[in-house]
């Protein structure tokens, strides 16, 4: 064009070499006006909640703003927001990431700024990342687009929901917390309140062997009921996982991750300790959760917020997890164990420590096949 420019001069072709000189000139300020665009603009993201229950809103606030001279024609915003969390067909879904794409438009004059609110419903648990943000701008006619890329890292909890015992189907008298201290079902093993007679279901290890001499009969040790409870709530996450030729259903899963909160919801509530164990890769550091007994409102915070962020991705065998892990807690600790199906490896183990004088309590979640082997163990269906 620069020739063609050069050949109309030479030859005193004025208005061709008029018409070049202004497109040249329009080309050279089209590219000036794209790389000084995205100059001087600042986005800014806010959210008016980070951690909701299921079925709560939150409102997305993305505020952007053009502090120079030089005028925007056209600023376009992308923002990376999770599918989960809107139902607006507005969002194009991002094949790459897996999220939706936001996308705002507006025109910006020198000093000048827009906002634009959206509301996201939240309605699964989870941990849901947000961002980055792509800002893309450039001249008046669109001729040379620019881009960048804003790091604006963001995110949203969303707790499993939490359930009373009467809804998860639960008895009213069952072996948790003060009930199950009025039952006797959970006993202190250091306070005796007296003996009675062997049955086939007693463990070796109560039998009283002086009163048993004097009466001549197997005699058994009687305890007096735990008024307090410490409880470890174990969630074996490989047990969700579906058998050969069986089609995956998270549900399952999800039931077994708000049991795991709805009991440590209600022991928390009534004073005892609790702690949390699922073998899970956490989705924001891929490390299971780990928390020792505690009652404190901010433990029962911290596990829901774990809980938010459990997968279903297993971290190894949850029999060996149960290994590791058992080994730190107090003797006379109440297990729950919350399960799917049972495992192989895990069945003996919770056979043996049940016979040796252990409280456990397991919940199976949903329909599979029961291990008969396994039938002797206390167990509620949900």
């Amino acid at each position: 064009m620069l020739a063609g420019l050069a050949l109309a001069a030479w030859y005193d072709h004025l208005v061709i070499a008029v018409l070049l000189g202004l497109v040249l000139s329009v080309a050279a300020l089209s590219r000036l006006w794209s790389r000084f665009s995205l100059s001087g603009v600042s986005c800014e993201r806010r959210l008016s909640e980070r951690r909701l229950f299921p079925g709560e809103r939150v409102e997305l606030l993305l505020r952007l703003e053009n502090r120079k001279l030089l005028p925007l024609p056209w600023i376009q915003l992308d923002d990376k927001v999770p599918l989960q969390l809107s139902q607006d067909a507005t969002l194009s879904p991002d094949i790459q990431s897996g999220a939706g794409i936001l996308s705002k438009g507006a025109a910006l004059l020198w000093y000048t700024g827009v906002t634009w609110k959206q509301q996201l419903i939240c309605n699964r648990r989870g941990y849901f990342p947000l961002g980055p943000i792509t800002l893309s701008s450039g001249d008046i006619f669109g001729f040379y687009p620019r881009s960048m890329t804003v790091p604006l890292a963001d995110y949203v909890i969303v707790y499993p929901r939490i359930y009373t015992l009467a809804e998860l189907g639960l008895p009213s008298l069952h072996p948790i917390g003060e009930t199950a201290a009025r039952l006797r079902i959970f006993e202190d093993q250091m306070r005796m309140a007296g003996v009675r007679e062997y049955t086939p279901h007693d463990s070796i290890r109560r039998i009283h062997w002086k009163a048993t001499a004097r009466h001549q009969n197997l005699q058994v040790k009687v305890f007096e009921p735990t008024t307090t409870l410490e409880v470890a709530v174990f969630l074996a996450v490989d047990s969700f996982q579906p058998e050969e030729g069986e089609a995956r259903d998270g549900e399952d899963l999800e039931l077994g991750i708000s049991i795991a909160a709805s009991v440590a919801n209600h022991l928390i509530d009534e004073g005892n300790p609790v702690g949390m164990y699922v073998n899970t890769a956490l989705a924001d550091s891929a490390q299971p959760i780990t928390m020792a007994p505690g009652s404190t409102a901010n433990q029962l915070v911290e596990m829901l917020e774990a809980l938010a962020k459990a997968t279903e991705r297993p971290l190894g065998s949850f029999s060996e997890f149960f290994q590791n892990e058992r080994t730190a807690l107090p003797w006379g600790t109440t297990m729950v164990f919350i399960l799917r199906r049972p495992l192989p490896s895990l069945t003996p183990l919770l056979i043996h420590l049940r016979e040796s004088g252990q409280r456990i309590l397991v919940f199976q979640v949903g329909s599979a096949e029961w291990d008969e082997s396994a039938d002797s163990l206390p167990r509620q269906r949900i």
